[in-house]
């Protein structure tokens, strides 16, 4: 049984994503069986498709405040615990949510520091972006297209602070969210292996990652990111790199 329900796995994705790409998930899923490894494409957000431009005329969109982000944590099914606010506001992270009245349809986090993966690794970035992790659509609304509605305006209030653009990970297995990514606009920088081995993390990493400044690091347990809160971007992008042009995505899906 368990092997049929592989088979039509694989079937179904072939369909929506082609033999290549599943070839690959596939066989990422394999090797994780038996070595512990994450291999991450590191993706970049400039301009997003005009399409995700509105948001539904029966919710409504923008950055929560701690007093509704603190209501919203009394629901576990909103995956917001107090512990995990305490972190994410305490370092300057904001949350973008799509509203349906006062439940919550979709939202994404966004941090201008580097920030936790996991209890071992932080991801850094180059300051003259931002970080969004955490992307979040609920059952009701899935369809609707929220996570890229969502990060479309997270993205124009962003720029308008002086921000170039969004920078984000996903898990190169993820075909779902891949295909979303690249369907709003999002553009590759590069690679990421994040392997563990005997009780140590290795992370590498290709030349585009690179030039955005974007990497996993490994931390030593019970370490704290070191960076402090950005200075306006006004005065960090002069360091900054210029992302290539969109017309250079490589989609491979």
């Amino acid at each position: 049984m368990k092997l049929k329900g592989v088979i039509r796995r694989f079937r179904r994705d072939c369909a929506a994503f082609g033999l290549w790409n599943t070839l690959q998930a596939f066989g990422i899923r394999a090797i994780q069986r038996v070595i512990d490894v994450k291999l991450l494409r590191a993706i970049y957000l400039t301009a997003v498709a005009p399409i995700f431009a509105a948001v539904p005329v029966d919710l409504t969109a923008g950055f929560l405040d701690r007093e509704t982000l603190r209501r919203l944590s009394a629901h576990a099914k909103y995956d917001l615990s107090p512990g995990f606010l305490d972190a994410a506001l305490s370092k300057g992270d904001e949350c973008y949510a799509i509203m349906d009245g006062v439940r919550l349809a979709a939202y994404g986090w966004y941090a201008r520091t580097p920030t936790k993966m996991s209890d071992d690794l932080e991801v850094h970035f180059d300051p003259a972006y931002v970080y969004m992790y955490k992307g979040l659509t609920f059952d009701p609304y899935r369809g609707r297209r929220l996570h890229a509605i969502g990060k479309a305006g997270a993205l124009a209030a962003y720029q308008a602070r002086g921000y170039k653009g969004l920078v984000s990970y996903v898990e190169s297995d993820n075909l779902s969210s891949l295909k979303s990514n690249y369907r709003m606009g999002c553009v590759d920088i590069g690679r990421i292996w994040a392997i563990r081995m005997f009780g140590k993390d290795l992370t590498f990493r290709t030349p585009g990652c690179v030039a955005f400044g974007f990497n996993v690091v490994p931390l030593r347990r019970g370490s704290q990111s070191q960076r402090r809160e950005q200075d306006p971007p006004g005065r960090l992008h002069g360091a900054a790199h210029e992302a290539p042009s969109l017309s250079s995505r490589h989609v491979k899906l």
